[in-house]
């Protein structure tokens, strides 16, 4: 732009509005105007394989896999120009917009948006979320640890209603043992099936604290929910007319490749299983 309008304004006026430096600009004249700045082809190659790879893949995770797999060190800024250059993008989420608040009369909210953690077990999140497949509606309850990200345990059913969330915490407190999960939380929202009486006589035979979000606040139960956003975006909404059987799957190859494969920038760019078994082996 500067090039353009050098012969109606100053370079130093030019400059001064766009916020760049007058040798900045005489250094690009003397390289030969480059369309690019830096351009590396190689490293263009190799973006765009990498991300060929796994569509899902945004600037943070292209980032944290190219150094994983290549020990390439690249900042967002490098990694953001290349995605511009080759025309991918990350799949962009709807946000959430919370609601107002009202405090919970029976049970109380322990977390009250706190999602810090010390170590694993300390924090669980539970929800339920819809599936539609291609004839009927299916339904997925899941746990996620809090620590490390990592999903505990998920049921699918036909059916929204308590036999769900009750066998998806017993498959949870299975494969976590007592030792491992004192003053465990685990955090979900008012629905029915999160304020039964079973469901409350259920966590406390197996030592875990009750706690739910306050009324009307999807954001106090915000880890869970944005789960089922990854899980959606990056898998399901990227299929057309599943059926029941083909649902199932996609859902059981996705958690696999969430918990196993799928680097997080927020747990030392590690996959949630790395992270929990790193977390894990330092406390016992």
């Amino acid at each position: 732009m500067i090039h353009q309008l050098k012969d109606r304004y100053t370079i130093q006026k030019l400059c001064f509005v766009l916020k760049c430096s007058r040798s900045g600009y005489y250094d690009w004249i003397a390289l030969g105007k480059p369309a690019y700045k830096a351009f590396d082809e190689s490293l263009n190659k190799l973006i765009f394989e990498r991300y060929e790879a796994d569509k899902r893949q945004g600037i943070t995770r292209l980032k944290m896999n190219l150094k994983k797999i290549h020990g390439l060190i690249l900042t967002k800024a490098t990694v953001y120009r290349y995605m511009r250059l080759n025309g991918i993008q990350s799949i962009i989420r709807k946000k959430r917009h919370p609601w107002g608040t009202k405090p919970h009369h029976q049970i109380p909210n322990l977390l009250k948006r706190d999602f810090t953690t010390k170590k694993p077990n300390e924090k669980w999140s539970i929800d339920v979320s819809y599936l539609f497949t291609e004839h009927r509606i299916l339904y997925l309850c899941a746990i996620k640890d809090l620590h490390d990200k990592s999903i505990i345990s998920y049921r699918i059913s036909r059916f929204n209603n308590n036999p769900l969330v009750l066998e998806t915490f017993k498959a949870a407190v299975q494969r976590v043992p007592l030792k491992y999960r004192k003053n465990l939380i685990l955090h979900s929202d008012q629905g029915s099936q999160f304020t039964t009486l079973l469901y409350a006589n259920l966590l406390e035979e197996h030592h875990v604290r009750h706690s739910v979000s306050y009324r009307g606040s999807c954001v106090d139960n915000a880890p869970i929910e944005s789960w089922f956003s990854a899980l959606k975006t990056e898998s399901i909404y990227l299929k057309d007319k599943l059926s029941e059987d083909e649902m199932i799957a996609l859902v059981d190859q996705y958690v696999k490749y969430y918990n196993e494969e799928r680097l997080q920038e927020k747990i030392k760019e590690l996959t949630p299983i790395d992270y929990r078994r790193q977390a894990l082996s330092t406390l016992f």
